[in-house]
């Protein structure tokens, strides 16, 4: 039974194989321009799927098509989840056109699929805190968003960026408070409250860092530095009258 089942799993894998094969055949022998506009059809129908693979085929067969092509691949891509994918396509993108009058539209895209790729579904479902998780992807989402705001200013992506930055920001500065909370409670105060003074400067109207300065003040007093823990108690104090607005998810927007 076991030798069935293997023959009928590599006689399934060859079929496959050979099956692909000869759809990618068949499309390298179709003109570039009924690849590309077949793949937009199924773009705008949502078929994603087969778009990337009429898109694909056309990509880097014409220059008239080219830039478009490239374009919906990052789209497409998105769309279907594959968020890596669509971050290498937004890199060739610039690369191939850094002067395109699309850029603010590719570093949108990049955003979105950053920030995704920072969460998901099931932990947003469950409201699971993500300040630990995924942070790289956090900060390079974060610099999407700021690079549309900056060099982009009348861009229609500027207000939803400027969201994202706003949420992607607090989203850093709990990271910080998580770190902070790991090293107090191993009794690394060095550590602690070295992480504490950099959530000063780089943070310093976040609810996060009104919340760990209690730890910043605690560390000092461990350290016996007690100058610095009565500053510190001092600043608790005028943290007390701060008020910090509640920040909320922006929705993955469909400004497209």
């Amino acid at each position: 039974m076991r030798k069935l089942t293997s023959l009928a799993t590599l006689l399934l894998a060859t079929l496959v194989v050979t099956g692909c094969s000869n759809s990618k055949n068949e499309l390298a022998d179709q003109p570039v321009q009924d690849l590309y506009e077949k793949g937009q059809t199924y773009l705008q129908d949502g078929d994603y799927n087969s778009a990337i693979r009429y898109l694909d085929a056309a990509n880097g067969r014409s220059n008239i098509y080219g830039e478009q092509t490239q374009l919906s691949l990052i789209y497409a891509q998105y769309k279907v989840g594959e968020y890596y994918k669509a971050l290498d396509a937004a890199e060739r993108f610039a690369r191939t056109y850094p002067d395109s009058a699309n850029m603010d539209y590719v570093f949108y895209l990049a955003g979105l699929a950053n920030a995704r790729l920072g969460d998901n579904f099931i932990q947003d479902f469950f409201r699971v805190n993500r300040s630990s998780r995924a942070v790289e992807n956090v900060r390079n989402a974060y610099g999407n968003f700021q690079t549309i705001v900056q060099n982009f200013p009348q861009s229609r992506y500027v207000q939803d960026s400027q969201n994202w930055m706003v949420y992607l920001k607090n989203r850093l500065a709990e990271h910080e408070l998580a770190i902070v909370k790991f090293y107090m409670q191993r009794e690394a105060y060095v550590a602690a409250a070295n992480r504490v003074e950099e959530m000063l400067k780089l943070y310093p109207d976040s609810q996060a860092t009104s919340d760990a300065l209690p730890m910043l003040q605690k560390a000092f007093e461990q350290m016996g530095i007690k100058d610095s823990a009565e500053k510190t108690a001092q600043l608790i104090e005028e943290y007390k009258n701060k008020t910090f607005p509640t920040i909320t998810k922006p929705a993955y927007g469909e400004q497209f």
